[in-house]
């Protein structure tokens, strides 16, 4: 190896070694809109249900702090975050190339930077703050519990175009449609004019919208402020970059004029133009742009001069002691039972690992709720406690879960919910509906009603004789029920259903089999074989079979005045028990 001495300057000679030259900061453009554009084309196909030769959860997979939160808190280490701890992995050699070249929410923030960010200079103790973050997440789950939802970048981006952006695109889009098909039919486009769009909304859409535009307001202030100072993910980047092989060098053509300090998006270049703070760095190059003299190159180098590395700005036991703080808040709030359930136990999706390893696994990046093509998915508020926001569960109400499908296990990579075969799917027990008698159309105004019977998909609905009333009503059997919602979501009354899915009996195992373990129960989960049971043919936008309308609700003034709920025909009741036939 080769040494030279740097004319004018003191200190030890800097080293020559072979170089590999990066693009120039328009590759780094091009390789950031590639993977943004991929980020979201895998998106739209796990919205629209569309095969994907890639793994539509990839970008998850490749978040540092998922693949380390989820490793610690679940104690387990499943396929889906091996690319995270790769990542992480490479950074000694490669620095924080990940947030400059490939993370799209770093491409985003570079999105609302263009239209909104001030070259401004905060002070650089603020960048603490993502080590902080970093301490609370990795102490909590040293613990068990789970807090990457806070501020993983790929989940809260998930949520942000899958929950927000999507849905919203979607249902311009529907409501486009009729003003377009006049036009379509006029050019005899019969594409569009049969063209159906779903539109599906999501709950807690508004906060992530909130939230997203604070982080981009924050581009006022500095440019990449999540990226500087936010992000807990590149904070453990950071922490092995501090001496990089592949990183910013400065020559002695130098002439310090501070251009590069004042383009730098990260602040990155200390006082000294020839320092770099590297674990700030994300190579974007945009230095070596700027650079009057070319002095500015990133080569491969094994030896790093300490003349090459500015003092960083994180302290290593404030992070500690975080930690530690950390873990005495969560034992705290755990010994307070702050962290249970407010109410009755949330309904899962199926295949959803039990509850307390669940909220270990899931991040919360509704990458499950934008597969599921019914919509049931959603995110909750704080049914399943503090500890449980923003956890996907089942909302009837919305969709139903259909017996045949299983998009959610599929797009989990931290096995928060287990992907299952058909046949275990099928035994998937999710809950037990109840009958609210006291809001149910035959139960309360003795009118005969079939929807919950002829939709529900395992036959678990049965109509039998109650003395005292002429018509037959509703009773579920719990043995046969797998509580997927078909009867509550197409349930005629309004707004409260009368037929309601819970959390009662079901059945969630880490590993093994579901059908085994049901049938260790006593349960018989079996589909119906001579019945279109699904979305029924014709029904229509509130969900309800041909033939129905909304109620109100069951003793609303005006809906006793029918006898019969539209589109049925009086029923002869039977004398004895039994199921009328159907």
């Amino acid at each position: 190896m080769q040494t030279r001495r740097a004319p004018g300057r003191s200190g030890p000679a800097r080293l020559r070694n072979k170089r590999l030259r990066l693009p120039r900061p328009r590759a780094q453009r091009l390789v950031q809109a590639l993977s943004l554009t991929l980020f979201l084309g895998l998106l739209a196909a796990a919205f629209a249900n569309l095969a994907s030769p890639v793994a539509e959860n990839l970008f998850l997979r490749l978040d540092p702090l998922v693949a380390l939160g989820t490793a610690l808190s679940a104690r387990d280490f499943p396929a889906g975050i091996v690319p995270g701890l790769l990542v992480l992995a490479l950074a000694p050699l490669l620095g924080r190339l990940f947030c400059g070249w490939v993370c799209p929410m770093g491409a985003t923030v570079d999105c609302a930077d263009a239209l909104l960010a001030r070259r401004r200079r905060l002070p650089g103790s603020l960048r603490q703050v993502k080590y902080w973050l970093l301490a609370l997440v990795l102490g909590s789950a040293l613990l068990g519990v789970s807090l990457v939802f806070l501020a993983a970048p790929m989940p809260l981006l998930t949520r942000l175009w899958g929950l927000v952006a999507y849905p919203l695109a979607a249902l311009s889009m529907e409501k486009a449609l009729p003003l377009m098909r006049p036009v379509a039919d006029a050019l005899d486009i019969r594409t569009l004019l049969f063209l159906e769009i779903r539109a599906p909304l999501f709950a807690t859409m508004g906060f992530v919208a909130v939230f997203f535009g604070l982080v981009f307001a924050a581009s006022r202030l500095s440019p990449r402020f999540w990226c500087r100072y936010v992000c807990p993910a590149g904070a453990s980047l950071a922490l092995l970059s501090r001496r990089p092989v592949w990183r910013r060098r400065v020559s002695e053509k130098c002439i310090e004029c501070g251009k590069c300090q004042r383009a730098c998006p990260m602040q990155a270049i200390a006082d000294d133009p020839h320092a770099t703070r590297h674990g700030e760095c994300i190579l974007c190059r945009v230095c070596a742009g700027v650079c009057p003299t070319g002095a500015i190159d990133f080569p491969v180098s094994l030896p790093v001069l300490d003349s090459q590395i500015a003092q960083p700005t994180m302290a290593g036991r404030r992070a500690v002691l975080a930690a530690g703080a950390t873990g005495a808040a969560g034992l705290v709030v755990g010994g307070l039972g702050l962290a249970a359930p407010l109410q009755a136990a949330t309904v899962r999706p199926p295949g959803s690992a039990p509850e307390d390893e669940f909220l270990s696994r899931c991040m919360r990046c509704g990458q499950c709720a934008l597969a599921c093509p019914t919509n049931i998915i959603q995110p909750v508020w704080f049914s399943s406690g503090v500890l449980g926001v923003f956890s996907p569960g089942l909302t009837p109400v919305r969709g139903f879960c259909d017996p045949h499908c299983h998009q959610c296990g599929k797009a989990c990579p931290t096995l928060a919910i287990r992907p299952l075969p058909l046949q275990e799917r099928v035994w998937a027990k999710l809950g037990t509906a109840e009958v609210n008698r006291e809001t149910c159309l035959a139960w309360k105004d003795k009118k005969k009603c079939l929807v919950c019977d002829e939709v529900c998909p395992y036959g678990a609905v049965e109509l039998k004789p109650e003395p005292g009333n002429p018509v037959y009503v509703p009773h579920v059997d719990e043995k046969r029920c797998a509580g997927c919602g078909y009867c509550e979501h197409f349930c005629p009354v309004r707004p409260a259903r009368a037929i309601r899915v819970g959390s009662k009996n079901q059945i969630r195992l880490s590993s093994g089999s579901l059908q085994s373990a049901a049938q260790a129960t006593g349960l018989s989960l079996s589909l119906k074989q001579d019945k279109t049971w699904g979305i029924p043919a014709g029904s229509d936008e509130h969900g309800l079979p041909p033939g129905f309308s909304p109620l109100e609700e069951s003793g609303t003034p005006g809906a006793g005045s029918e006898p019969l709920p539209p589109g049925f025909s009086p029923l002869e009741p039977e004398p004895a028990g039994g199921k009328p036939s159907s």
